[in-house]
């Protein structure tokens, strides 16, 4: 972009903020998601988000200067962020246990798929020009979404129960789905006697203070520590280092002094991690979300060690004869991630969250995933600068590494559960007859 619009991108500082401003917006857009998938459902959040999407890349093509340049790419980013949780909430709760994973590993698939177009398109287009295409994705989005159901869980949750029957059918999940069972709240038996106004307003505030986003209900144990799995899970995935390879991967390539051509190296990557997002389709159902997790961060954190390798004796003048080993480095590091860690926390987020606080509870995960995406992509010159190219790929490794040791001690398995199973596991475990009898005796 230097090259060719050096009016809009003047220096290697714009770069970094024209890379890294998407992941801000789209924080802001998944703060958004949650109220919005609450109030106008699943497939509405989506219905809204898919032509702001579209405008918001014409709106790059278009752009006059870096400042509207910026403010465009952070639309783009706004709207992923109302798109991810949306969709990945969407999926969970319009699928049989048996399949949800595979579908899960769906928006993982399409990404990898939008990333390598790009990386293709980009090899012969220039910059605006594949804005402009980027437009058209979206707009398919919108056009596929229009003859969808709504969400059975959500349309349960609004008492439209024949609708749900409906969208139930539709998605063939009767009679073999689960009914999905959501938070109600239980209301106080009107006593004999027409209460009066003062009573009204107590018996209102105290069906308030029991609803499901109340602070007794979201501080339960039961909702904060399968958030807190989630949460973790979605910042280990991108301080494991992910996008300085999916965003730098020619600065990388230009950095390493290797033999292989910087953009074509780009597309080889852009092919390994599509072909592992596919692969992972087949074995997520399988092996469970726990084993993937765990092999996925095993190889990022070797690959990560080896590419830091690789810089140290580039940087000391004795990387004779490992010219592949950056490319080979990065095509192993991407491969381990798209069978585990890039699609399977997404998948966790709509196993994992509580159905009644699913909706708050996804968009605060999402816009922490994306916050820290945020923060290495902008860090990552930066980081390079200070600690070298081979220190910022060792403490990427350590994150991944940290990470594996959370996923083993501290996720529970959800292969094949219900997600009425799944939310049984973070309730407290009512006490045997035996063990009621011992306390009641003591």
């Amino acid at each position: 972009m230097m090259e060719i619009s050096p009016e809009l991108v003047p220096n290697p500082d714009a770069v970094s903020w024209i890379s890294a401003v998407p992941p801000l917006g789209a924080l802001c857009g998944s703060l958004a998601a949650g109220p919005l998938m609450q109030n106008l459902g699943r497939k509405g959040a989506l219905l809204i988000a898919a032509p702001l999407f579209a405008l918001a890349w014409a709106a790059v093509a278009f752009s006059p200067t870096t400042a509207y340049l910026v403010t465009a790419r952070a639309a783009c980013g706004f709207c992923v962020g109302l798109i991810l949780p949306s969709a990945q909430v969407y999926v969970s709760e319009c699928s049989h246990p048996r399949i949800r994973g595979r579908l899960g590993t769906l928006p993982a698939i399409f990404m990898a798929a939008g990333i390598l177009v790009a990386y293709l398109l980009g090899y012969f287009f220039t910059w605006y020009r594949l804005a402009l295409v980027s437009a058209a994705f979206p707009t398919a989005l919108l056009l596929l979404l229009i003859p969808l159901p709504e969400s059975p869980a959500w349309l349960r949750s609004r008492g439209k129960n024949k609708a749900a029957d409906a969208a139930m059918d539709w998605l063939h999940l009767q009679p073999t789905a689960p009914q999905i069972e959501l938070f109600t709240v239980t209301e106080v038996p009107k006593p004999p006697a027409l209460p009066t106004p003062k009573e009204n307003n107590i018996k209102h505030s105290k069906t308030k203070l029991r609803g499901p986003y109340s602070p007794s209900e979201l501080f339960k144990k039961s909702v904060l520590v399968p958030f807190g799995i989630v949460l973790a899970i979605l910042v280990f995935q991108q301080i494991s280092g992910i996008d300085t390879i999916i965003f730098y991967t020619v600065s990388i390539f230009q950095a390493s002094g290797s033999d292989i051509g910087e953009y074509e190296a780009t597309i080889v990557v852009g092919v390994v991690q599509l072909l592992a997002t596919i692969f992972s389709i087949f074995i997520i159902d399988r092996f469970g979300r726990k084993p993937l997790l765990m092999w996925s961060g095993v190889i990022m954190v070797v690959s990560m060690i080896a590419l830091g390798y690789y810089f140290y004796l580039h940087e000391r003048g004795r990387a004779f004869g490992l010219g592949s080993l950056p490319l080979i480095s990065q095509m192993l590091f991407i491969a381990g991630f798209s069978v585990g860690f890039s699609n399977v926390p997404f998948i966790l987020m709509g196993e994992l969250l509580p159905s009644a606080q699913r909706s708050l509870l996804s968009s605060v995960s999402g816009a922490a995933n994306l916050g820290s995406m945020f923060v290495v992509i902008k860090t990552y010159p930066d980081t390079v600068t200070v600690i070298g190219s081979e220190g910022a790929f060792w403490m990427y490794a350590g994150c991944s590494f940290v990470g594996c040791i959370f996923v083993y001690f501290l996720l529970p398995e959800t292969k094949g559960k219900t997600l009425e199973e799944i939310e049984a596991i973070f309730e407290p475990k009512k006490p045997t007859r035996k063990e009621a009898e011992a306390e009641a005796a003591s």
